[in-house]
């Protein structure tokens, strides 16, 4: 008799199986009887198989992390408000279009329901050569690394949660209560340390994708990272010491060739890097299928931007601010900041309410004719597609058109909020759109392939700048800066060789290098800096750029709020569903209630 949870924590339920790399594309477990599943070895891989399904990318659904920090504005709002407006409760945890958002505790508590009943059946299964045995230990230690990445989640969100580490039948107790921070991450570790131990380095052929001991030792080192920081307890010498160890046994990997940090010398390659799930940086991946109907990468519907240039026309949602922009440095490796300011007089097209006729009015502004995209850093022109920046598949290839109409007779271009004969209801409202994760190479007018840019959760460069963090709060300054150079020099920025100020020398390029990767929203929590970002100062902003008749452009800040947000100290806490607080008395709603 199949074994299952109690209540929303713990309900077994019939999933199809998104395909995420060859090695998935088997029939879920579901499909065959329980004690089938545990008489074949063959049939337990595809039980471990379906345990995958609950790696959830970042670009699969319409709701990144990064929706709810100051490195985007999400032009729909649609379920990114709950937390950015700061209506986040027990009773309203759905942050996302997903299972993995929408409903967090009970998606990833599922996955952890799985790996338990694989490795409490596992052994049920006869091995019959030397073959059979080593491919069941690396399923092994497959489904600790999956046991251990889920309650990760489950951490970084929720701090304390219950560590379950069996199966319960339907008249068991539930006494489980949630467990300090510390303990959590200290189980997380083991499972790690268990799966370190069992897994290859590597996989190849249809088994691509698989969980590695690099893959193992990740999580470990993100995990003692967040021990180690303010938001999970009380940092000390010892903590960041053995985060750093953690951080220093992927650089190891690394020095023994397993990982490379590739070199560009355009920001062509390096904007590729992200599209390519064979990039030797890359330590554990979301893939997706090519063929229609399958899981797919959501970037380019999310990303592109409205008009015929990749294919049909793209909803522009996720929208780079105007701060964030600014962030990305010169190509001297120096700040960057927007100079040559002058009040311009512009004439502004707005419709007349009566007759419906374009009225043209003068309006001054501040702005600037200099460009603020000429000699910038290659991070800029490969994450972000800004007015006349390059893009399009094939022949569809030409400039980005975001400037507006700045005198009578000068028609707004295709890509912005003011084009009248396209689809300008999807143009960004930021001056800016997302380039990073979007391949150049994708025909989205081929309706039978689909975009398969992987979701990069681990990779080398994140770890270099991990490990500095872990330096320079060890006091260890001049150490760090070879740590961080490693992923500045690869961007052809000048090498820092200064170590004064180096905590915000770090976390500029740990903001830029990880940008839209869904690290700056742990970060910001991490450091309990949220409130920083959420202040009214920090609220997403636009540039605007207007067209004169003589083509001159002018550029200047909007500085009018799209969004005000709203955070409360809670908020750097995922809340337990209510749901799950009725069904579990023993739980408590901290920090939203008792």
């Amino acid at each position: 008799m199949k074994t299952i949870y109690k209540g929303a924590l713990c309900t077994l339920v019939g999933m199809s199986m998104a395909a995420c790399s060859d090695f998935l594309d088997v029939d879920p477990h579901n499909q065959i009887s329980d004690a089938a599943v545990w008489s074949s070895l063959d049939y337990a891989e595809a039980f471990l198989n379906n345990c995958y399904r609950w790696v959830e990318g970042d670009n699969e659904q319409g709701v990144p992390f990064c929706s709810y920090t100051d490195e985007l504005y999400h032009r729909t709002g649609y379920a990114t408000e709950v937390y950015t407006l700061g209506n986040v409760s027990c009773d309203n945890y759905n942050v996302g279009y997903s299972e993995g958002k929408g409903n967090t505790w009970y998606f990833y508590y599922t996955g952890i329901k799985n790996t338990n009943q694989f490795l409490e059946r596992i052994n049920d299964v006869s091995v019959t050569s030397e073959e059979e045995e080593s491919q069941k230990e690396e399923m092994i230690g497959q489904a600790y690394f999956l046991r251990a990445f889920y309650y990760h989640q489950l951490y970084s969100l929720y701090g304390r949660i219950p560590l379950v580490y069996q199966t319960f039948d339907m008249d068991s107790e539930w006494t489980q209560t949630r467990a300090e921070m510390d303990e959590v991450a200290d189980s997380i570790v083991a499972d790690c340390d268990r799966a370190a131990a069992i897994l290859p380095v590597s996989y190849t052929g249809e088994d691509f994708g698989r969980a590695t001991r690099g893959a193992a030792l990740a999580v470990k080192a993100r995990t003692l990272l967040y021990k180690a920081s303010p938001l999970f307890g009380t940092p000390s010498t010892e903590k960041w010491q053995e985060a750093a160890d953690a951080q220093k046994a992927i650089i190891d990997l690394a020095n023994e060739g397993v990982y490379s940090l590739p070199q560009v010398s355009n920001y062509e390659e390096y904007a590729e890097l992200f599209c390519n799930p064979q990039n030797p940086e890359i330590i554990f991946e979301k893939m997706y299928s090519t063929v229609s109907g399958g899981a797919y990468s959501q970037s380019y519907p999310m990303s592109s931007p409205p008009g015929a240039y990749n294919g049909y026309n793209g909803w522009g949602v996720w929208l780079p601010t105007y701060d964030i922009v600014n962030l990305y440095q010169k190509s001297d490796g120096t700040d960057f900041e927007i100079t040559d300011w002058d009040n311009y007089t512009i004439q502004v097209p707005t419709v007349d309410s009566n007759t419906g006729e374009i009225v043209y009015t003068d309006q001054t502004i501040e702005a600037t004719r200099t460009s603020p995209y000429e000699g910038r850093e290659m991070r800029l022109y490969a994450n972000i597609l800004y007015d006349g920046a390059l893009w399009g598949y094939g022949e569809d290839n030409h400039p980005v058109e975001i400037f507006e109409s700045g005198a009578e007779g000068v028609e707004s271009g295709e890509q912005s909020p003011t084009y009248t004969s396209g689809e300008y209801w999807n143009a960004t409202q930021t001056g800016y759109y997302l380039r990073k994760f979007m391949n150049p190479n994708y025909n989205q007018w081929d309706e039978t392939v689909m975009d398969n840019t992987p979701w990069i959760f681990f990779r080398l460069g994140e770890f270099y700048l991990n490990y500095a963090e872990c330096l320079i709060e060890l006091g260890r300054d001049n150490e760090a800066l070879p740590y961080i150079n490693e992923t500045r020099t690869r961007a052809l920025l000048p090498a820092l060789t200064d170590a004064s100020n180096i905590r915000e020398k770090y976390e500029q390029e740990r903001a830029v290098e990880l940008m839209f990767e869904g690290q700056r929203f742990f970060d910001l929590r991490r450091w309990k800096r949220m409130e920083e970002a959420y202040a009214a100062e920090n609220c997403p902003t636009a540039m605007k750029i207007y067209k004169l008749a003589d083509g001159t452009l002018l550029y200047t800040h909007n500085t009018t709020v799209l969004q005000q947000r709203n955070f409360r100290e809670a908020m750097y806490w995922m809340p337990v569903p209510r749901y799950e607080l009725n069904k579990c008395p023993q739980l408590d709603g901290l920090p939203y209630e008792e």
